[in-house]
């Protein structure tokens, strides 16, 4: 509605990132924080990366969102046993599916907390946690329909997709990365969530998804379950007496808040896109910058071909940003068909598509010589700024298909 901008694009996720800090200062509310404390609980959450520097426009953003606020209701549930935070918490997991699938190591968190707690496996007997199932797999069920009718594609993705999750000891290190001068918080809060049989049930839920994760994951993906741990730490730090661990919290507090401002330029989108090189944050953000470069670029390439050949010609990318870049800056009077074979743009391959050629971006001819009789390099894609990203001298090559593009589609699939 607001037009194809880098603004409007980050407008949604900036707010929701908003959201998640004061959700953070919620948590030491509702588990009995002074207003002192929930005020350091705010400055944490502007802090701690993975809740203000997920600017970008992706499913990470709000997936966070569905997790806490999950959490948020999960808390609820247990401090004032009311039956409609069930109903809340079922909705909410519902959309939280169709968000990202990675909410299941939630969902299964909470499962397993709700029948080691004897208060709230009474509820079982009730119609409330069924009614809260029930409207999660409603909400869920038009995705669920859709991996039945398409073969599990998320199966397929996360079995081949496993080997890119770097391991355990990557898993660990990034944790400790997204929580550095924090950790002890983050430990203070496991153990006091554990040692309080009122509140273990957010520990246990908490816990589950990051052992899950360790091992078929990466690091980022139950990040949403830190916040609500961090606000119990407080909690557990502000009643201690000696005064050297509650001095220890201030200074972590402190040297957190200055780190923050170190790394306001990974965290906040401040570096124009012509320093991004020289500063060395393309590595972060490269793939943010030069797309209406690249669409006028492959269009060129395109229009360049005789038009005889432009009638059999259709345009693939190993890559899913340059079909989203030529369908928002790119002309569709001038263009072919534009596809991808990586994730779900394998899925969007046109019907009846009869081209005898192909422009293969991203590949070099060696890389399509099964498919290509004499595969000829034709061009290089070239980015703005120097920015280092996936298409910057990336390859054009000109393919006469030796078979129809949807007898080889399969064999084209990209799981990166």
């Amino acid at each position: 509605m607001l037009g194809v901008t880098p603004w409007t694009l980050r407008l949604l996720p900036a707010l929701i990132s908003g959201i998640l800090v004061v959700l953070f200062g919620a948590y030491v509310r509702r588990l009995g924080g002074s207003l002192w404390l929930q005020g350091i609980g705010l400055l944490i959450g502007l802090t701690v990366p993975f809740l203000l520097g997920t600017w970008l426009f992706q499913t990470v953003i709000f997936d966070q969102l569905t997790w806490m606020v999950s959490l948020y209701w999960f808390l609820l549930l247990i401090l004032e046993r009311k039956a409609g935070y069930w109903i809340l918490l079922g909705i909410t997991l519902g959309i939280g599916l169709e968000v990202k699938h990675t909410i299941l190591g939630l969902i299964i968190g909470i499962g397993v907390a709700v029948l080691l707690t004897p208060s709230l496996r009474k509820d079982l007997r009730t119609r409330y946690p069924w009614f809260a199932v029930g409207l999660m797999v409603l909400i869920w069920a038009p995705n669920i329909l859709w991996q039945i009718g398409n073969g599990f594609p998320t199966v397929a993705y996360v079995v081949n997709h496993r080997g890119s999750t770097g391991g355990t000891a990557s898993y660990l290190e990034g944790l400790l990365l997204l929580l550095f001068f924090l950790l002890p918080l983050w430990i203070a809060g496991f153990l006091s969530l554990f040692r309080n049989p009122g509140l273990r049930p957010i520990g246990i839920a908490c816990a589950i998804p990051l052992v899950l994760f360790l091992f078929a994951g990466k690091y980022y993906y139950a990040a949403a379950t830190m916040p609500i741990v961090m606000a119990q730490g407080l909690l557990a730090v502000s009643h201690l007496e000696r005064r050297r661990l509650r001095s220890g919290l201030t200074v972590a507090v402190v040297v957190a808040s200055l780190l923050a401002l170190v790394l306001v330029p990974i965290t906040v989108p401040v570096v124009p896109a012509s320093r991004l090189h020289a500063t060395k944050l393309d590595s972060f953000y490269g793939d943010t910058v030069g797309w209406p470069e690249v669409a006028q670029q492959v269009t060129a390439i395109y229009s360049a071909l005789p038009q005889s050949e432009q009638k059999t010609t259709v345009i693939i990318s190993a890559y899913y940003g340059v079909p989203g870049a030529l369908a928002v800056y790119g002309n569709p009077k001038l263009l072919p068909d534009v596809i991808s074979p990586q994730l779900s743009d394998w899925f969007w391959l046109p019907k009846n598509l009869t081209a005898t050629d192909a422009l293969m971006v991203d590949y070099t001819p060696s890389d399509v010589a099964w498919m290509c009789d004499s595969p000829t390099l034709i061009a290089h894609l070239t980015v703005p700024y120097q920015v280092v990203s996936l298409e910057q001298n990336a390859p054009v090559t000109l393919c006469h298909l030796k078979a129809p593009i949807p007898g080889i589609w399969s064999q084209l699939r990209n799981f990166s």
